[in-house]
Protein backbone atom coordinates (compact mmCIF):
# COMPACT_ATOMS: atom_id res chain seq x y z
CA UNK A 1 0.00 0.00 0.00
CA UNK A 2 2.42 2.33 0.82
CA UNK A 3 4.99 1.68 -2.01
CA UNK A 4 1.75 2.35 -4.22
CA UNK A 5 1.15 5.44 -2.67
CA UNK A 6 4.77 6.66 -3.60
CA UNK A 7 5.09 4.70 -6.64
CA UNK A 8 1.66 5.88 -8.13
CA UNK A 9 -0.41 8.52 -6.26
CA UNK A 10 2.37 10.56 -5.31
CA UNK A 11 4.62 10.40 -7.56
CA UNK A 12 1.98 11.04 -10.61
CA UNK A 13 0.61 13.96 -8.28
CA UNK A 14 4.09 15.09 -7.99
CA UNK A 15 5.79 15.19 -11.29
CA UNK A 16 2.36 16.49 -12.87
CA UNK A 17 2.38 19.36 -10.08
CA UNK A 18 6.74 20.58 -11.66
CA UNK A 19 4.85 20.37 -14.94
CA UNK A 20 2.34 22.57 -14.36
CA UNK A 21 4.35 24.94 -12.42
CA UNK A 22 6.85 25.31 -15.20
CA UNK A 23 4.48 26.06 -17.93
CA UNK A 24 2.37 28.20 -16.16
CA UNK A 25 5.55 30.31 -15.13
CA UNK A 26 6.59 30.35 -18.56
CA UNK A 27 2.76 31.56 -19.65
CA UNK A 28 2.90 34.15 -16.76
CA UNK A 29 6.42 35.38 -18.24
CA UNK A 30 5.07 36.09 -21.51
CA UNK A 31 1.55 37.41 -20.83
CA UNK A 32 3.40 39.83 -17.91
CA UNK A 33 1.67 39.36 -15.02
CA UNK A 34 2.92 41.24 -12.14
CA UNK A 35 0.44 39.94 -9.09
CA UNK A 36 0.01 35.98 -9.44
CA UNK A 37 -0.86 34.58 -5.68
CA UNK A 38 -2.87 31.43 -7.25
CA UNK A 39 0.52 30.71 -9.08
CA UNK A 40 2.68 30.87 -6.00
CA UNK A 41 0.26 28.69 -3.83
CA UNK A 42 0.75 26.21 -6.31
CA UNK A 43 4.17 26.01 -6.45
CA UNK A 44 3.97 25.82 -2.18
CA UNK A 45 1.38 22.37 -3.70
CA UNK A 46 4.22 21.37 -5.71
CA UNK A 47 6.54 22.03 -2.79
CA UNK A 48 4.67 20.01 -0.26
CA UNK A 49 4.23 16.98 -2.40
CA UNK A 50 8.09 17.01 -2.47
CA UNK A 51 8.48 16.83 0.93
CA UNK A 52 5.02 14.03 1.33
CA UNK A 53 6.92 12.25 -1.29
CA UNK A 54 10.46 12.24 0.80
CA UNK A 55 8.74 11.24 4.36
CA UNK A 56 6.91 8.39 2.37
CA UNK A 57 10.28 7.37 0.86
CA UNK A 58 12.29 7.46 3.76
CA UNK A 59 9.90 5.26 5.49
CA UNK A 60 9.65 2.68 3.00
CA UNK A 61 13.37 2.91 3.68
CA UNK A 62 13.40 2.59 7.48
CA UNK A 63 11.11 -0.13 6.36
CA UNK A 64 13.65 -1.97 4.26
CA UNK A 65 11.87 -1.16 0.97
CA UNK A 66 14.65 -0.58 -2.04
CA UNK A 67 14.24 0.94 -5.40
CA UNK A 68 13.62 -0.55 -8.55
CA UNK A 69 13.56 -4.19 -9.23
CA UNK A 70 17.34 -5.11 -8.35
CA UNK A 71 17.20 -2.62 -5.05
CA UNK A 72 21.22 -2.38 -5.41
CA UNK A 73 23.19 0.37 -3.84
CA UNK A 74 23.97 1.94 -7.00
CA UNK A 75 19.86 2.05 -8.36
CA UNK A 76 19.60 3.28 -4.51
CA UNK A 77 21.90 6.32 -4.29
CA UNK A 78 20.67 7.46 -7.91
CA UNK A 79 17.31 7.36 -7.08
CA UNK A 80 17.34 9.48 -4.23
CA UNK A 81 19.83 11.78 -5.61
CA UNK A 82 17.52 12.08 -8.48
CA UNK A 83 14.49 12.58 -6.23
CA UNK A 84 15.51 14.26 -2.93
CA UNK A 85 18.85 15.99 -3.00
CA UNK A 86 19.11 17.95 -6.43
CA UNK A 87 14.90 18.81 -6.77
CA UNK A 88 16.29 20.30 -3.05
CA UNK A 89 19.41 22.08 -4.24
CA UNK A 90 17.26 23.17 -7.50
CA UNK A 91 14.64 24.63 -5.49
CA UNK A 92 17.01 26.49 -2.85
CA UNK A 93 18.78 28.54 -5.84
CA UNK A 94 15.40 29.09 -7.59
CA UNK A 95 14.20 30.82 -4.61
CA UNK A 96 17.43 32.57 -4.01
CA UNK A 97 17.71 33.86 -7.54
CA UNK A 98 13.76 34.54 -8.15
CA UNK A 99 14.60 36.59 -4.61
CA UNK A 100 17.65 38.37 -5.80
CA UNK A 101 15.69 39.88 -8.75
CA UNK A 102 17.87 39.87 -11.09
CA UNK A 103 15.46 38.03 -13.35
CA UNK A 104 11.67 37.42 -13.44
CA UNK A 105 10.22 34.93 -10.79
CA UNK A 106 8.39 33.82 -13.36
CA UNK A 107 11.12 32.68 -15.59
CA UNK A 108 13.21 31.28 -12.60
CA UNK A 109 10.39 29.26 -11.74
CA UNK A 110 9.78 28.05 -15.64
CA UNK A 111 13.18 26.71 -15.25
CA UNK A 112 13.07 24.95 -11.77
CA UNK A 113 9.40 23.64 -12.87
CA UNK A 114 11.43 22.03 -15.86
CA UNK A 115 14.12 20.71 -14.18
CA UNK A 116 12.76 19.09 -11.20
CA UNK A 117 9.62 17.77 -13.91
CA UNK A 118 12.96 15.97 -15.41
CA UNK A 119 14.78 14.86 -12.14
CA UNK A 120 11.20 13.68 -10.77
CA UNK A 121 10.62 11.63 -13.49
CA UNK A 122 13.30 10.20 -14.07
CA UNK A 123 13.70 9.40 -10.24
CA UNK A 124 10.13 7.95 -10.69
CA UNK A 125 11.43 5.45 -13.85
CA UNK A 126 14.34 4.25 -11.51
CA UNK A 127 12.47 3.61 -8.70
CA UNK A 128 9.73 1.68 -10.44
CA UNK A 129 11.46 -0.15 -13.27
CA UNK A 130 15.33 0.13 -12.38
CA UNK A 131 16.21 1.68 -15.42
Amino acid sequence: MLVRLHAYLLGYALISSWAIVSGWALALRFTRYEETPTFWRVVSVAQVLLALQLVVGLVLLVLGGRPGPDGDGATLAFHLSYGIVFPLLTLVVGHKVARDGRFNAHSVFAVVGLVIFGLTTRAWMVGTAGA
